[in-house]
């Protein structure tokens, strides 16, 4: 899949200190560059795949390896901003009947917890948010850091229709297939 994700990754949260300001760890804050990052999707329609993107979001990123407790990434989406090269699809894609985007314009990952799988690979597990409708996910994703620069990349699939994501004629998953991959490119800063 050649779909990445874009994001703006801003701000850190601290760890507060013991009453005897003892040092502690605290997650850096990156700011993702938007030129080269991404939030993408593939899915199918009448069997073929398509790709999409969403061009417009916020994001505030605090994420350290060594702190991963201290660790967290909120981003929100403009559903409004989705581009699948396809006029037509993306006017749907808006409409009603799909992510409503007039009623929810928004939709919002928030992460939970941080886990390292393996050196550069790690999992996040967060509540994804889309048409009012929340549910819980886990994303895997690589992460290379360079000095001040970060790279990461990785994806997740969910069921459209666990989100309310095509309604009426539209949750039968024969012509719009059920499973939806997230597919996130992300290259941020630090300061």
């Amino acid at each position: 899949m050649t779909s990445r994700i874009a994001s703006s990754l801003i701000a850190a949260s601290l760890v507060l200190g013991s009453s005897f300001a003892s040092p502690v760890m605290a997650a850096d804050a990156w700011t993702v560059t938007q030129d080269d990052s991404e939030i993408g999707f593939v899915g199918t329609q009448l069997g073929a795949d398509f790709e999409g993107r969403f061009d417009a979001f916020n994001a505030d990123i605090a994420f350290s390896p060594d702190d991963l407790s201290g660790s967290s990434v909120k981003v929100v989406i403009d559903i409004a901003s989705v581009d699948t090269q396809n006029g037509d699809r993306d006017s749907q894609i808006v409409s009603p009947d799909w992510f409503d985007a007039a009623q929810w314009p928004t939709a919002k990952f928030e992460t939970k917890s941080f886990s390292e799988v393996s050196p550069g690979t790690y999992q996040a597990v967060a509540d994804l948010t889309i048409r009012d409708v929340t549910r819980e996910v886990t994303l895997p994703f690589e992460l290379a850091i360079d000095g001040d620069q970060a790279a990461a990349i990785g994806s997740v699939t969910i069921k459209r229709t666990d989100f309310g994501v095509g309604q009426g004629q539209w949750t039968d998953t024969s012509q719009v297939g059920d499973d939806v991959t997230i597919v996130i490119t992300i290259n941020a800063t630090r300061p």
